[in-house]
Order: C-alpha cells, then structure tokens, then sequence
C-alpha cells in the first residue's frame, strides 16, 4: 500500500484540502478522500481506511 495515497482509489493525500491545511507531527487524524473512503493517518502516512480497495 502507497501511504501517500487512498488505498481505495489512489488518490494523492496532499491533493485533498483537508490534509494539505494540517501540520503532521506525532499524531493520528482522519481526513475524507474524494471517493468517500474516511483515511486514517499517523505521522502524515496513510494506516488505515474505511473502504477497502476494489
């Protein structure tokens, strides 16, 4: 899995206004993909995801 991006659509987390807006240091956030999927980051990397990959 690309951390970096949606494992359900592959979309780039920098590219998502939420995730672009917010510093990342030690901690855990979600934020929405544009395909629905709630992602769940910690230190900035993609851990998890509402939505498995098709």
């Amino acid at each position: 899995m690309d951390r970096n991006r949606c494992p359900r659509c592959g979309w780039p987390l920098a590219e998502l206004p939420a995730a672009a807006s917010q510093p990342v240091t030690r901690r855990l956030d979600y934020v929405r993909c544009v395909c629905g999927s709630w992602l769940a980051r910690w230190d900035g990397e993609v851990v998890g995801a509402t939505r498995s990959a098709p």
